[in-house]
């Protein structure tokens, strides 16, 4: 096992928590009506600063709504309120975050369920709705969650490419040493949010890589979200260069990758090389490459 699969999948390991509480509604009017979604858990956040280019994973779900759009506390709780934010806290120390919106309720106060929090702030056009749980963050469109939540839409996949470690793509028949399996994977949200987010793409919920053939038959995580939210100091492995967030009618590019596959570690021959990606209702997309690695046979 590579640093980096071991790395991924200590992170999501360290992830595991006790079981979820109970599911709850939405933030918004109607409660008990699914709302359209224009960003979602573990989606590329790729932010420029003072000190050069940081990349981060996306902590809730933006959801969509008109500014000025009441929204309300999906649980009971104790308020800590911000000047552009609010965090719900539960007897049972589950947090519920509430991003974008201008407080109505005061710090150390107690909200009831469907209490109004806050206001839509001018230029948002959206809730970042985020819950956390022992310092984690879980993704509210998880089963048992944010409900009624319903996905029917299948992730779409890419062709896998392979590439050197230099940058150059490598002919999938004729494959040695170190490579990057690369590729696009995204979902479609169920609900198309209105213009200009019509376009936005979400993260799948999981995506891994395959090898089957020549007696090996060996699954690799890129990345996993269903246990919570991967520290962000992994961005740099799950996400390739290139890769950017949904912006206005612009639809984000999501290109994930295992940099650095050492193909030594297996026995030369014919194999399928198969990608996938779920969302969070087990909804599939694959693709498949056929490649020949050929170490030491001095094909090239």
């Amino acid at each position: 096992m590579t640093l980096r699969i071991a790395t991924i999948a200590v992170a999501v390991a360290a992830l595991a928590a006790p079981p979820f509480a109970s599911a709850y509604g939405w933030p918004l009017r109607p409660f008990d009506r699914m709302h359209p979604i224009r960003s979602g858990f573990g989606d590329p956040r790729y932010h420029v600063g003072a000190t050069g280019a940081v990349g981060s994973f996306h902590f809730g779900v933006d959801i969509v709504a008109h500014d000025g759009t009441a929204v309300f506390s999906v649980e009971p709780g104790y308020v800590h309120a911000y000047s552009a934010s609010v965090t719900i806290t539960s007897r049972t120390s589950r947090e519920f975050g509430y991003w974008h919106i201008r407080p109505v309720v005061e710090t150390g106060t107690w909200v009831k369920r469907h209490q109004v929090l806050g206001y839509i702030r001018p230029g948002w056009g959206h809730v970042h709705f985020a819950e956390r749980y022992r310092k984690e963050y879980k993704d509210p469109l998880r089963r048992g969650a944010l409900t009624p939540f319903f996905d029917r839409t299948t992730p779409v996949v890419s062709p896998v490419t392979l590439l050197t470690d230099t940058g150059q793509k490598l002919d999938p028949h004729d494959v040695t040493g170190l490579v990057s399996i690369v590729v696009s994977a995204y979902d479609v949200p169920p609900l198309t949010p209105r213009a200009p987010w019509a376009v936005a793409r979400l993260a799948p919920a999981a995506v891994w890589w395959t090898l089957t053939g020549s007696g090996v038959n060996e699954s690799q995580p890129i990345a996993d979200f269903g246990a919570g939210l991967l520290p962000n100091a992994l961005y740099g492995l799950v996400y390739a260069p290139g890769t950017y967030q949904n912006k206005p009618n612009r639809p984000g590019n999501y290109i994930y990758w295992t940099p650095s596959f050492d193909t030594t570690s297996v026995p030369n021959g014919l194999y399928d090389l198969t990608v996938t990606a779920s969302d969070t209702r087990s909804n599939i997309g694959t693709q498949t490459v056929q490649v020949r690695i050929a170490n030491g046979l001095g094909t090239r």
